[in-house]
């Protein structure tokens, strides 16, 4: 329940339905990037055997974006989603085409890590399993009276849609080329670890421990370059080095309150999003210092 405060009185706000599903597409589309820092390409894009997208995206680690909604709770949304994600992956020529159609992207599009994002009021056992499988995140909304939009992600964690084969097909001057790539599955921690030292690897664990300790709320996961941290949007997205750890932070405005000068600001050329400042991480580094600028970023996803 939500309550107003107004001369030491509480007065309940109660919810809300959108007039249609329609209202809370387009709603959440206008703010993709203060929601999940996920760049907005088209919606109800057509297919030509798969069906009507509602929405399509790109995040800001360059993985395609699935997005399902439904007014109220409604069977076969999740499979749905699962078609137009296989949709990407069969015709990835021409979902890059629609990207840099519609936004400056430069990198390398991971057309076979895409995500699907759910919206509903409410989901059963049978939607939290299936997304669970589909690794789908699952997003549950309350609107209310005075229009406050309340967001919540269902239990599930996120998970990565793998693949063993990637094509990529490339149009230029109006003849289709075609190329095959290699392909770079996310890599386990494990696998990021591989090659570090026992020093390095324990050092992990102590910043892995603590930031999992911050919240409930955040959740771990893995590309082939990174370990990312995340709730909605990214915290820190984490990268180990040969002899250190490489945390990239988030910051609501660009600022960071660092006291001991640990952080330097992200060149301009090389940002996106609100990943702004960079820090690293050394053995027997006062790792108090370095969750006082992550509790900071965790802050202001808050």
């Amino acid at each position: 329940m939500i309550f107003q405060i107004h001369g030491g009185k509480a007065k309940r706000i109660n919810t809300k339905e959108f007039k249609n599903e329609l209202e809370l597409h387009q709603l959440i589309d206008k703010n993709l990037i203060e929601l999940f820092e996920i760049r907005y390409i088209k919606d109800e894009h057509i297919t030509d055997k798969h069906g009507r997208i509602e929405t399509l995206g790109l995040d800001n680690s360059n993985r395609p974006v699935v997005i399902e909604y439904k007014k109220t709770m409604e069977k076969g949304q999740l499979a749905q989603a699962n078609r137009y994600v296989m949709w990407i992956k069969q015709n990835p020529a021409e979902f890059e085409l629609l990207v840099r159609k519609n936004l400056k992207v430069d990198d390398e599009i991971d057309i076979y890590n895409s995500r699907i994002i759910c919206f509903a009021q409410e989901y059963n056992i049978d939607d939290k399993c299936l997304a669970l499988a589909l690794g789908a995140e699952l997003w549950k909304y309350q609107f209310y009276e005075n229009d406050t939009l309340v967001i919540t992600r269902e239990e599930e964690p996120e998970q990565l849609i793998k693949t063993s084969q990637k094509h990529t097909t490339m149009q230029k001057a109006g003849i289709t080329q075609t190329q095959k790539k290699e392909i770079k599955n996310p890599k386990t921690v494990e696998q990021h670890l591989e090659l570090s030292s026992t020093e390095i690897k324990n050092l992990y664990e102590e910043f892995n421990e603590r930031i999992g300790n911050l919240s409930s709320e955040i959740e771990q996961y893995t590309t082939w370059q990174n370990i990312l941290y995340k709730t909605s949007v990214i915290i820190v997205e984490l990268n180990i080095q040969k002899n250190r750890l490489r945390l990239l932070l988030r910051t609501e405005n660009g600022e960071i309150d660092d006291p001991k000068h640990l952080t330097q600001a992200v060149p301009e050329t090389h940002k996106w999003g609100k990943l702004t400042h960079i820090v690293y991480v050394n053995p027997g580094q006062n790792m108090d210092d370095i969750m006082s600028l992550v509790i900071q970023s965790f802050k202001s996803t808050q």
